[in-house]
């Protein structure tokens, strides 16, 4: 009896750490650049919804340091964009937007109020981003997550969920 509970609570355990403490994700983030190359963040959600994105960057000692918090309403159930710098499209920059190194990696990400759904993250940098022109999309492959790779809007608007896990 105690090896069969040993055994259960071995498999409760091994669920949790595989699953991890973050909220599933229900679609992905990407970046793409305006006409003169300002950044610009794109949403393509799958499955639930987001009410919120957040810029920062991560430190070795597990903390992070936040460079910009933007809200949406209505929460963003399919595709959406906003300028990092003015928002739109029912996007508001929440504060302000603390200057970035360009050759720093930060992260965005975006979050439900309810933790119901999040987007995907992306780790990207500035100079990531001057490879960009206007109708391309730097996200995570849909193959691996852990992989960058560019793309037309009009693809991952449309292919980014055919697939979804």
């Amino acid at each position: 009896m105690l090896s069969r509970l040993g055994m259960c609570l071995t498999l409760i355990g091994c669920s949790a750490a595989l699953s991890g403490c973050g909220v599933e994700a229900g679609g992905i983030v990407g970046m793409t650049v305006d006409n003169a190359g300002r950044p610009v963040a794109v949403v393509q959600m799958c499955e639930g919804h987001i009410d919120g994105a957040t810029l920062y960057l991560s430190r070795d000692n597990n903390e992070s340091e936040h460079f910009g918090r933007w809200e949406v309403s209505p929460p963003v159930t399919g595709f959406s964009q906003f300028d990092l710098n003015a928002g739109g499209n029912g996007w508001r920059l929440v504060g302000t937007l603390k200057p970035r190194d360009p050759a720093t990696k930060y992260t965005i990400y975006g979050w439900s109020n309810d933790s119901s759904r999040s987007a995907a993250h992306l780790e990207f940098s500035e100079q990531d981003l001057k490879g960009l022109r206007p109708g391309t999309v730097l996200a995570p492959s849909l193959d691996d997550f852990d992989t960058l790779e560019t793309r037309s809007v009009a693809d991952f608007r449309n292919k980014t969920c055919e697939n979804w896990f």
